[in-house]
């Protein structure tokens, strides 16, 4: 299985003005990144800001984080990216790197 970061931000295009609304949205947003965390759907779910954060997925694909990640949109827009591994990855760019500068 691979491993996915998930790097999350607040929409201030659809974000409320009236607080009430915005809280809504965020204990709706605490409540599935509980169930996300518990049912294991996630390994792990920060933030970096008070507007934006992480979330660490294993997954068998980008599809399966995407169907987890959906639910938050529009109120939260979603960049999902592969983590390679440090060893998969220096092997391919040392591989890389030998090899052009053989020529």
């Amino acid at each position: 299985m691979a491993r996915y970061l998930v790097l999350w931000k607040a929409n201030p295009a659809v974000w409320p003005a009236d607080p009430k609304q915005a809280l809504a949205i965020i204990e709706g947003a605490e409540a599935g990144g509980d169930m996300l965390l518990q049912s294991g759907g996630a390994e792990e779910i920060g933030w970096l800001t008070a507007e934006s954060g992480f979330a660490i997925f294993q997954a068998d694909s980008k599809a399966t984080v995407l169907g987890a990640v959906q639910p938050f949109f529009p109120f939260y827009s979603q960049e999902i990216h592969e983590i390679v591994p440090w060893k998969d990855a220096t092997a391919a760019l040392l591989a890389s790197a030998r090899m052009m500068a053989s020529r």
